[in-house]
């Protein structure tokens, strides 16, 4: 009788240690596949050029003007770059200018014009990044042309710049607030993928601990024969 509950206490912890062994090892599996995709969820603060549109300012004829983007400049020093980047930013000024001399006179006091736009544009856009302030004087330079295409007699271009300047604002900030959240989960998940990333060594040694188990069952099961 003894020898009967002996055999079959054995057989019946060997199955629970093979069970709980298949458990350890599915969630081991489960686990590291969970902490790789939040250990590398990642998030960037790059902010995309704002697209501003007329229609939003006014909308007496429906435009459709491409924006030409500027070519990247890749692999060049710092020096290059800047040389290139004045070159690109003064170009875009220089359209500006000549679209709003080509607005009716009513329209705006082209007295000193050269000088008060591009002080104005270099103070305005002082605060963003090289990239930022390219796409700055570029949505400005495509609006001016749509104006220009419109007529604008009944623009004050004094608003209109300010418009401008302040959707550009709001459209960088709500990008940059939208950058903060994803980086601020992107944290989270890491950390959480490393809070996994333990319970995954635990239940790697659970794993071990009940393989070992069965091992020494069947040792000592062998042992008996």
């Amino acid at each position: 009788m003894f020898k009967f509950i002996e055999n079959n206490f054995f057989i019946v912890v060997h199955r629970i240690g093979f069970l709980f062994a298949l458990i350890s090892l599915a969630l081991i599996v489960f686990l590291g596949v969970f902490s790789y995709e939040k250990i590398s969820s990642r998030a960037t603060d790059e902010i995309s050029a704002p697209r501003i549109e007329l229609a939003k300012y006014q909308n007496p004829i429906s435009l459709q003007v491409k924006l030409e983007k500027s070519p990247q400049v890749v692999g060049v020093i710092e020096d290059d770059f800047q040389v290139i980047f004045n070159q690109k930013f003064d170009a875009q000024i220089e359209q500006i200018i000549t679209n709003l001399q080509a607005l009716p006179n009513k329209a705006l006091d082209k007295s000193d014009l050269q000088f008060q736009i591009k002080v104005m544009i270099k103070i305005k856009s002082n605060t963003y990044s090289p990239e930022l302030k390219l796409s700055y004087v570029e949505s400005l330079s495509r609006l001016t042309k749509q104006l220009v295409n419109v007529g604008g007699d009944q623009v004050n271009i004094d608003e209109f710049l300010h418009w401008h300047d302040q959707e550009f604002a709001y459209q960088v900030n709500e990008q940059t607030q939208q950058n903060l959240l994803k980086m601020s989960t992107a944290r989270t998940d890491q950390m959480t993928g490393l809070i996994s990333l333990g319970m995954l060594g635990a239940a790697l040694g659970f794993f071990i601990m009940f393989v070992m188990m069965m091992v020494m069952l069947r040792i000592e099961r062998n042992t008996r024969k």
